[in-house]
């Protein structure tokens, strides 16, 4: 039996998975949860690396996202001025009100991704890192996105 738990905590641990009410359900969700988005919005910038307490990583996860905002902003202008009066026949309507519309959209799905992506984490003290740093990957994603059509004619 090396290696292997007895039957009875392999037991224990499936109940605790499978029930939503047992008080260690979310400590077993919560916590893995908590260190794949901190261990991915890491990846994405190291400045947070340093962060030694919750408190900070959700400050810094915010300074990340407000600047991720800032250079999304920047590109959607940039395409909205590109595009701006573009149609491409009669009666369509320019591509700057198209970006418009997709960009409307996409806040719409990046919002409801994430309350999705951390409804387990809701209530939880981890709650605003773990939601802040979904945000800023969304985010950021959007803006590589969206640059891709600035660096293109």
């Amino acid at each position: 039996m090396d290696g292997l738990l007895p039957l009875d905590a392999h037991a224990e641990r499936i109940t605790i998975a499978r029930n939503r009410q047992h008080p260690l359900y979310r400590s077993f969700i919560l916590v893995p949860a908590l260190l794949l988005a901190l261990s991915t919005t890491a990846q994405a910038s190291s400045t947070c690396a340093t962060a030694a307490t919750e408190g900070q990583m959700f400050d810094c996860l915010q300074r990340q996202l407000k600047a991720s905002d800032h250079a999304l902003n920047t590109a959607y202008k940039t395409l909205i001025a590109r595009y701006k009066d573009n149609g491409s026949a009669p009666n369509q309507p320019s591509q700057d009100l198209m970006l418009k519309k997709a960009q409307l959209a996409w806040i719409a799905l990046r919002d409801a991704s994430c309350e999705f992506e951390t409804y387990e984490s809701i209530g939880g003290s981890g709650f605003g890192t773990i939601h802040t740093a979904c945000l800023l990957e969304q985010t950021q994603k959007r803006v590589e996105y969206l640059n891709g059509f600035v660096g293109s004619p």
